[in-house]
């Protein structure tokens, strides 16, 4: 009787420490992980910088003008730019797709963070209630 006494004295004095943290300093440490993922697919994708270069030659590659091969260098400059606008616009995409994304499941996860010791609580009372009969 007094091992399980122990445990279950134990369990309810860490409880109200547990409660404070999960809903105070865990709420904020999960806020600043989920702000440091967006800032990393905002950065690491570079989305202002890809617009605003969209419609440059890829790599900065593109011939010098030579009046002898003019059809060839215009050719080849704007083959780059095209491939440049196709590039950026799907690194573009991708990024705004991963910070969506990124977005959306934080929010999930803040609301299943918010309800999970309410759900636990449910899930214990639910089967003492199940035993009980």
């Amino acid at each position: 009787l007094s091992v399980w006494y122990n445990i279950y004295m134990n369990f309810l004095l860490v409880l109200p420490y547990y409660l404070v943290w999960h809903y105070s300093s865990a709420f904020i440490d999960i806020k600043n992980i989920w702000k440091n993922f967006l800032i990393f697919f905002y950065t690491y994708f570079s989305i202002p910088t890809l617009a605003r270069t969209l419609f440059s030659p890829w790599m900065r590659q593109r011939d010098r003008y030579n009046p002898s091969t003019l059809l060839e260098t215009l050719v080849f400059n704007s083959l780059m730019r095209i491939f440049g606008i196709f590039v950026r616009f799907a690194f573009m995409v991708i990024g705004a797709v991963l910070i969506l994304v990124t977005t959306v499941l934080g929010l999930v996860l803040f609301v299943v963070w918010f309800l999970a010791p309410i759900l636990l609580l449910g899930v214990f009372i639910w089967s003492l209630i199940g035993l009980a009969r």
